[in-house]
């Protein structure tokens, strides 16, 4: 099995002379792997470079890619993953940076995960047993966890702990060969966020190992200013394709909302029918809601087959009367509470559409409009 340790490199020339033979000393543990390293250089001006030529004349699985000028984090390890699968044939590759952030001794840990077939192994800092440096500001903390927290919470994906990892180990075959490396939305350091993203929605066997993540004492450090806003514009861009379908939902929604307050207030306060008035405003509203969404918000799982139309009408109506049964249920409540008190009344009807809005959603995108695999 063939493992490519992939290093971008600007300015490292004093971490890089440190961090390669210790690597290489890791190596020797795992004798049934073949490892290779692959330096990715951004046009350094020290001496980096030099160092590792210096270094493949004495390991011959030590490559380099010299870039002509920095071209940002992301686009680094691309052209390192190109390499790696159209070159050196890789069956795993390792991101990891060259500023001694990320321990040698825990790339032992995750390595030893390999073997139990999973396809990405991620070095994480959130999980038991894994830390950030003490000497951090608070601020620095702060930003750290909070950037991982709310990638996890806008893309909702809250199995993986350490969105922004930047130490992982991935298998090329199936995972890493399947990603489209041209769709990737950053070229910076939101790279990961981009790709974590993707492979999670392929289903991919995936593990968080505890690291120590160290204090960078030397070099210049990769971060750049505009990171923040380089990942905030990455989770918001995925976070409406994730999500498009429930955006259209809620316009849709708010449509059929409309609808269903405009029949139960003309029932209720024009017409003084106090009895079933959230029955017939729901139902009005349900049939907009059916057609809507099925042309509209799940346009792409439509059914227009009477074989298909019929049965899951039949269940978007049952479904959906639940919620309009618990609505009346609850402004009942209300109504035997407080009377016709038009603040009551109205936050009841809103209870009971927000309660409609988390259940219908689950049902109609998990069953009635499911993805077609």
């Amino acid at each position: 099995m063939k493992i490519t340790v992939i290093i971008p490199t600007y300015n490292e020339g004093e971490n890089i002379k440190i961090l390669i033979p210790q690597l290489f000393d890791v190596f020797k543990d795992f004798k049934s792997y073949e490892f290779s390293i692959l330096a990715v250089d951004g046009d350094s001006k020290d001496n980096t470079v030099k160092q590792v030529k210096t270094f493949m004349k004495d390991y011959k699985n030590l490559f380099l890619i010299e870039e002509e000028s920095k071209s940002g984090l992301g686009s680094a390890y691309i052209k390192g993953f190109e390499y790696c699968i159209s070159k050196l044939k890789s069956d795993y590759v390792v991101e990891m940076d060259a500023d001694l952030q990320h321990s040698p001794n825990d790339l032992s840990k995750m390595l030893n995960e390999v073997k139990n077939n999973y396809d990405l192994i991620i070095g994480s800092r959130y999980v038991l047993g894994g830390s950030i440096p003490k000497q951090w500001s608070l601020r620095r903390k702060f930003i750290s966890f909070f950037g991982s927290f709310f990638a996890r919470v806008v893309l909702r994906i809250f199995k993986i702990k350490d969105f922004t990892s930047g130490f992982k180990i991935t298998r090329v075959r199936g995972v890493l060969d399947k990603i489209d490396f041209n769709m990737i939305k950053s070229k910076g350091f939101a790279y990961k966020i981009d790709l974590l993203t993707r492979m999670y929605d392929m289903g991919i066997k995936i593990i968080e190992v505890p690291i120590a993540f160290g204090l960078r004492d030397r070099g210049t450090s990769k971060m750049e200013q505009k990171n923040f806003n380089d990942s905030l514009k990455v989770v918001l861009s995925f976070a409406f394709e994730r999500n498009k379908n429930f955006i259209k939902f809620l316009i849709v929604g708010f449509g059929g909302l409309f609808i269903d307050y405009f029949v139960f207030s003309f029932a209720f306060f024009v017409l003084h029918v106090v009895d079933y008035t959230k029955f017939i405003s729901g139902f009005t509203a349900m049939i907009f809601t059916f057609t809507m969404n099925n042309f509209f918000s799940f346009k792409e799982r439509k059914k227009t087959k009477l074989s298909e139309f019929v049965p899951y009408a039949s269940l978007y109506i049952l479904s959906s009367s639940i919620p309009i049964f618990v609505g009346q249920q609850i402004i009942d409540f209300t109504r035997s509470i407080f009377g016709k008190d038009l603040v009551a009344i109205n936050i009841a009807f809103f209870v009971g559409i927000f309660i409609g809005l988390v259940w219908n959603y689950t049902v109609y995108s998990k069953i009635i409009w499911k993805k077609r695999v």
